[in-house]
């Protein structure tokens, strides 16, 4: 069956797991993911890739002009 919606930036999805981060540290990499125009997500795995040397896509054009679907 087809998914419906962009495509994955990373590949097939695989299931989503939890991790307790120090509260002091989610602040920082929230912030630093704002600062880099990223999601919370996307930064973790951006840095994790990068940091084991793994072939990481470009970062996406922004979407701007575009009204959100519920608007």
């Amino acid at each position: 069956m087809a998914r419906i919606g962009r495509p994955p930036k990373w590949g097939e999805a695989v299931s989503p797991c939890t991790i307790r981060w120090p509260k002091s540290h989610r602040e920082l990499y929230e912030r630093l993911a704002s600062e880099q125009g990223l999601s919370f997500s996307e930064y973790v795995v951006r840095t994790l890739a990068e940091l084991h040397v793994l072939d990481v896509p470009p970062v996406a054009p922004s979407e701007e002009g575009q009204l959100p679907l519920s608007a």
